[in-house]
């Protein structure tokens, strides 16, 4: 005798509830596979649980922190890693110069037919109304699946149809912009992380202006920055690119004042953390950058493995002298590369693995390995 198959009336409900209203929610559709792109360097991968996934992040920050730079090293690196993706960036702000693109390593394109597979389409927009309408179409009308990464560069560069109609003595509509976000927000951030689409949307820092001494600080408003309390809440991730300062110059002589004479090597960023997925808010991550640098690279990974090594006593030091521990050459002597006894200074080390992008990789895999995981 057959068994009958238990009605189980929330099960038969749910199930016409969701056939019915299927274009009104996401159950029914099929998801994108996870995926976690490289921010470029590897101490931020590692506090960011491996890198940043689908879904929306916010970049904060002063003028030449690097907040441009972090987010096209993130689009270069999905364009590159993930499958069937293009990368979009709205320039509501003007600044997407030559030598930002050549350090982009990315091929920009202004044009809708040139907007292919691998490449990023220059959205030359700064109306709020008009870019939201756009995402919006992109993301609806999307059959071959394609996956997004999405740069706003700046939310803070965008302004309203309306407000732009009047005249500059016309009074504004208050929170005009943060309403809008607000409801942009709420109508992609669901189907950005379900689809496979990323979104970064830069910001400034704005300095808050109190008419009284003892006026109190909005203890919601934990970035010092514009869009309303709706764009703390939605964003998986949110970094606050710190200042440059003197002392972030990496110099030849490290320890001399910057002069002519003292080369500008690079200079450290310094990201801090004020919304995270994996309980890291708190955390400062400080990685170098290489000035001069194009495709994609100006983050000194090559540093980064370097200084890692020295840290944990994989590189001695004898007087001018690095040598490589035992275990790194053995690890490196098993994947054919060649190793010298001693290098002079860790200028040389730098330039033996910049001599070979396989070496830096193999030596990021054996940091991870060997002192990250512990």
């Amino acid at each position: 005798m057959t068994k009958m198959k238990k009605k189980s009336g929330s099960k038969d409900y749910t199930e016409a509830f969701l056939k019915s209203n299927k274009d009104y929610h996401y159950n029914l559709e099929e998801g994108a596979e996870p995926y976690l792109v490289s921010s470029g360097s590897m101490i931020l991968d590692h506090v960011l649980g491996g890198g940043f996934g689908s879904g929306l992040h916010r970049f904060i920050g002063a003028n030449e922190g690097g907040k441009t730079n972090e987010a096209l090293h993130v689009m270069h690196n999905m364009l590159k890693t993930v499958e069937n993706s293009k990368g979009l960036f709205v320039m509501a702000e003007g600044r997407l110069s030559q030598e930002i693109k050549d350090r982009a390593g990315i091929k920009f394109v202004h044009a809708a037919e040139d907007w292919d597979v691998g490449t990023c389409l220059v959205l030359e927009c700064h109306i709020m109304d008009t870019m939201i309408d756009f995402l919006r179409g992109l993301l609806k009308n999307n059959p071959d699946k394609e996956k997004f990464c999405i740069v706003i560069d700046s939310m803070d560069g965008l302004i309203t149809k309306e407000d732009l109609e009047k005249g500059s003595s016309d009074a504004r509509k208050v929170a005009g912009g943060a309403l809008m976000t607000s409801d942009f927000l709420k109508r992609v951030s669901l189907g950005m992380s379900k689809f496979g689409h990323l979104c970064i949307m830069i910001s400034q820092v704005r300095s808050s202006i109190t008419t009284s001494m003892y006026a109190k600080q909005d203890p919601n408003n934990q970035t010092d920055s514009s869009g309303g309390n709706a764009i703390l809440h939605y964003p998986d991730w949110i970094l606050q690119f710190k200042k440059q300062n003197k002392g972030d110059k990496i110099l030849e002589k490290p320890t001399e004042q910057i002069t002519p004479d003292n080369k500008i090597y690079g200079h450290n960023a310094k990201v801090l953390i004020l919304k995270s997925t994996n309980e890291a808010t708190g955390q400062i991550v400080t990685y170098p950058i290489k000035h001069g640098r194009k495709n994609g690279r100006s983050i000194w990974l090559e540093r980064e493995v370097v200084d890692m090594l020295l840290m944990w006593g994989y590189l001695e030091k004898s007087g001018a002298w690095i040598k490589l521990d035992e275990k790194v050459k053995t690890y490196l002597k098993e994947n054919k590369i060649e190793t010298k006894d001693s290098y002079q200074g860790t200028k040389a080390v730098y330039e033996f693995l910049e001599s070979d992008e396989k070496i830096t990789s193999l030596l990021v895999d054996f940091v991870k390995e060997n002192i990250l995981k512990q």
